[in-house]
This record gives structure tokens, C-alpha cells and sequence, in this order.
């Protein structure tokens, strides 16, 4: 492959966010190895074993321990086998609060660490993330601007992003439903940029080439402009089914502004403001870590892979002691209503990890063959790996809960992820079916035909379990509400063979032989 063609780490972080990767990359330069863990496109966690990186390190270099406490923390990790949040915490240094904004604040360093990563390897797996290893998601626009900006020099711009005065540079639209997270000196570049600007043009607007050259490369590796001459990587090889292959025609962001109008109108800001984009600081980090402290204490018992604890139940805790303690955490900690009782972003995240790994733990115990297993593998490795049907079962819990908040989009992304994890459950399926059946009904006027769409789901469900009578019910539904009774009626027919206690076939099938019978006399 040319030197120019080589797959540098922005176009890559790019390239997962558009294929909502979800797995690992591990990235290895000689002896140095990081491996960064992604849910939907986005980094959640960056796994490392350099002493620098770990939690009691970065705060010593930003000076929130001292030499001693540092020194006693790593020897109280060594006594009691504790993390070191934990242990931060019984020596006051951290609240519980605290303790989660200090990880993420960590997670961020680690990944603007990879940027310093000149020359290195990667492989990619896909897999299912456990809920207890997420510990932010990061939006891949805000890693690419901060990380080159802080990692590169000049020389290496120039090496990865080979452009010269001459180069043409010409904005795209950014798609209203994809916002990119950018800084105002960022955002007035790619607004300079417009119909199509060459980088001579664009050195008389800003005058720190390191800076220009930074945003640049960012804004091209995330598709939002175009260079002449400078081609974007090839990702075929990275083998991932929903990357799309192309990024669409280019559309100018400002089509109706001449270019020199737009550099003229934009000098102006940049002579009295210079705010570029720059990652959250600990200082931030402490500062936003005003959170639920009941919330925060719970969360962190998830770390500890405990599904009893979690649950707060004893271990021969039978099947109803563990459905009554599961829904009593959901009503605690309103878990079943984190969008509209948590205020902060922060809130919702630890909310949300909550419900997943209290879910897995309600799961697993529930049933005698996983808990066996979960009892016999629990002690055996520090990351365990928990089977995808369990994790497909949360995805399908929280879509449970948004069907019932008639969040319908959000159930169907849900069970869309449950799929994924686990596509032979047919139930998945029909309650991806099922949300799509209600937004369709709430948002189609009563005089037109829901779109044939809505029926695909439930002939999944069909496919994989011909004896669903459920599917074959809503099938009927979605006839009748089109007007098609003769199909309706026997699709309700082909319910009630599948299953005769069907009692709301049974009612479908009498109302439409009066119909027809009617319709037939008339």
C-alpha cells in the first residue's frame, strides 16, 4: 500500500463511527499496546498497561495526589486487592461522585495518548461490550480534532495529510441527523473553506500552520471536505459489512456565498478570538460531578462482577426473591424512566449502565444453567465474558421499557442491537416489529395504507418460529388496518392454528366474517 494511502488512526476512528462498530481495536507499536473498546462507533473505554496511564498516576501528574499518597495507594492496591477508585475513596481523596468523573477523565487521556502512536498495527474484533467496561462515550469527532491537534507536529501533518499551498479544499453539508462536535475555530475554518478555497487563501485567515494543517486533516479524515490531489484511504480491508463504501456526492455548505466574500466576513472573527477545541481538563472533569450520590454508590458495585450484591440478595436467592429485588432496583433508581428523571448527561450514562449490568445479573441468575456457569467461571478470570444471548436479553429489556415510554425509535435501535447479538431469538424480532407497528400507526393519517415495511419483522419472527401466533396476529393487524380483510382473516386463522387459547384471533376472525359478510351482501 502507498505511504499515502496507509489507514493513519483518524480515518480509521472515522471509519468505525460510520460502520457503529462495536468491539475492539487494538492498536501495538513495539512494546507499546492499547486497545480501545467501541459501542455504536464510539470509544467507551481504552484499555492499557502502562503505569503512566493508570488511575493514580494521571492524578499525580495533575497534582491531585502527592508523592506519599500515591505511594500508599499502589501499596493498599497490592494489600487489599482493591481498584483504585475504591480505595481512593475509603482515603478521602475522591467522592463516589467523583470517582466516575476522574475514569472518564482518564479514558480521554488514554485515547489522545494514541494519537502519539506513529507507526503501529492494529486488528479489529467485533463483539459485544460488557456493560461494566463502559466508562464514557466519547463522540469520534471531538478525539480526532483534540488528538491531532495535540499529538502532531508540522512534519507529521504534512507526512499523513500531503497537501501544499496549491491544494483546493471544498466543505460538504453536514447532515442535520450527524452533528460533528467541533471547536469555533474549527467550525470558522470549515465555514472559510465554503464552495472551495486553496490553502494560500486559507494561511491569510489563520496564521498557525500547525493549527490550520490540524483542523485540515481532521475535517478530512471525518468527510466533511474534499482535498485535490490528496486521496482518502481505501477501508475495504477492514472487512466491515455496514461501512458504507463511498461517502455521498459532495454538496457545498455554502453554495449561494462567493469564496471571497466568505474569507472576508470570517477574517474578522479570528482577529479577536482564538478558541480552538480542547478536551475537558480534571478540573472540568471534577467540576461536572455534581451526580445522584445513591446513583453513584450503586454504580460502583457493578465493577465488582457481584450479580448478588448488585441485586442485594442472598446467594440462594430463589426465582421470585430475584424478580422482586430486580424491579425494586428498577423503581429506586427509576431505571425505568432515566430520560426524564436524571438532568445531567452524566446521570443518564451511569443510569443506563445500571440497567445493563442489573439486567445481566437478573439474567443470569434466573436460570439454573447460566448461574452455574456464572458461579464457576466468576473466579477464574478478572474480565469475564458474558454470553451474547444475556446481552442481547438487555438490549431487549431497555426495549421493553421504551415501548412501554412509547419511545418507539429507541425500542427499535434496541432490539435492531439485540438481533445483532443474537439473531435466532424470534422475539426480538416482533418487538422490533411491534415498535415499528405503533410509531407507524401514530404517524400514518387514518385514509393512508401503512407502508408494506411494518410486515417485514414479524415474517422474521415467522421465518425462525413458524408456531409464532403472535407475528401472525399483528400481521393480521396491519391487513386489517390496510383495509385487506380477506388476508386479515387469514392470517388471525393461520394464529389461532398455531396456537387455539388465542383469544384475541379468535375476536379478530368473528369481526372479519361480519365484514366480509357484510361487504358481500352489500
Amino acid at each position: 500500500m502507498d505511504e499515502e494511502r496507509k489507514l493513519y488512526l483518524p480515518y480509521l476512528l472515522s471509519a468505525l463511527e460510520r460502520a457503529s462498530f462495536q468491539g475492539e481495536l487494538m492498536l501495538i507499536e513495539g512494546d507499546v499496546q492499547r486497545t480501545i473498546l467501541f459501542r455504536m462507533g464510539r470509544p467507551i473505554n481504552v484499555m492499557s498497561r502502562l503505569q503512566e496511564e493508570t488511575l493514580g498516576h494521571i492524578l499525580l501528574d495533575e497534582g491531585k495526589l502527592t508523592a506519599d499518597e500515591y505511594a500508599n495507594l499502589l501499596d493498599m492496591m497490592v494489600q487489599t486487592k482493591q481498584r483504585a477508585g475504591e480505595i481512593l475513596i475509603a482515603m478521602g481523596i475522591l467522592g463516589p461522585q467523583e470517582v466516575f468523573s476522574v475514569l472518564e477523565f482518564q479514558t480521554r487521556r488514554k485515547l489522545l495518548n494514541c494519537f502519539k502512536m506513529k507507526d503501529f498495527g492494529f486488528s479489529l474484533e467485533e463483539k459485544a461490550i460488557a456493560p461494566e467496561r463502559l466508562i464514557c462515550k466519547v463522540n469520534p469527532s471531538e478525539v480526532i480534532f483534540s488528538g491531532i491537534q495535540e499529538a502532531y507536529s508540522v512534519d507529521r501533518l504534512l507526512t499523513e495529510f500531503p497537501v501544499d499551498e496549491e491544494t483546493v479544499f471544498m466543505a460538504r453539508t453536514i447532515p442535520v441527523d450527524q452533528p460533528i462536535k467541533m471547536g469555533p475555530r474549527e467550525n470558522r475554518i470549515f465555514r472559510a473553506i465554503g464552495t472551495g478555497n486553496p490553502m494560500v487563501k486559507l494561511m491569510g485567515l489563520e496564521k498557525d500552520l500547525q493549527m490550520l494543517l490540524a483542523v485540515l486533516y481532521s475535517l478530512h479524515s471525518l468527510g466533511l471536505i474534499e482535498a485535490s490531489g490528496v486521496g482518502r484511504p481505501s477501508t475495504t480491508d477492514l472487512e466491515l459489512a455496514s461501512l458504507p463504501t463511498e461517502l455521498p456526492e459532495i454538496e457545498t455548505a455554502v453554495p449561494d456565498q462567493p469564496a471571497d466574500q466568505a474569507i472576508d466576513e470570517i477574517v474578522e472573527e479570528f482577529a479577536t478570538a482564538d478558541d480552538g477545541f480542547r478536551p475537558p481538563t480534571l478540573v472540568d472533569a471534577l467540576m461536572s460531578s455534581d451526580v445522584d450520590l445513591a446513583l453513584a454508590k450503586k454504580a460502583l458495585s457493578m465493577d465488582q462482577d457481584d450479580h448478588f450484591k448488585l441485586l442485594d440478595v442472598p446467594r440462594d436467592a430463589n426465582e421470585h426473591m430475584l424478580k422482586t429485588a430486580y424491579f425494586r432496583l428498577l423503581r429506586d433508581f427509576h431505571l425505568q424512566d432515566i430520560d426524564s428523571h436524571y438532568s445531567s448527561e452524566k446521570e443518564r450514562e451511569m443510569a443506563d449502565r445500571l440497567l445493563d449490568k442489573a439486567t445481566i445479573a437478573y439474567r443470569e441468575l434466573s436460570d439454573d444453567e447460566t448461574r452455574k456457569t456464572y458461579l464457576k467461571t466468576r473466579q477464574k478470570s478478572d474480565v469475564r465474558e458474558v454470553p451474547k444471548r444475556i446481552l442481547a436479553d438487555v438490549e431487549a429489556q431497555k426495549g421493553q421499557l421504551a415501548i412501554a415510554a412509547r419511545r418507539y425509535l429507541d425500542a427499535m435501535e434496541l432490539y435492531d442491537a439485540a438481533t445483532g447479538l443474537y439473531p435466532e431469538e424470534p422475539s426480538y424480532y416482533f418487538n422490533f416489529g411491534l415498535a415499528g407497528y405503533l410509531k407507524a400507526m401514530d404517524e400514518t393519517p387514518a385514509e393512508e395504507q401503512l407502508p408494506d415495511l411494518v410486515r417485514k419483522p414479524f415474517l422474521k419472527a415467522v421465518a425462525i418460529k413458524p408456531s409464532y401466533d403472535q407475528a401472525r396476529l399483528y400481521l393480521g393487524y396491519i391487513s386489517k388496518r390496510n383495509g385487506d380483510f380477506r388476508r386479515a382473516l387469514k392470517e388471525f386463522q393461520s394464529a389461532i392454528d398455531c396456537n387455539p387459547r388465542n383469544k384475541r384471533a379468535a375476536s379478530e376472525i368473528r369481526v372479519m366474517k361480519k365484514r366480509l359478510e357484510s361487504k358481500g351482501k352489500r
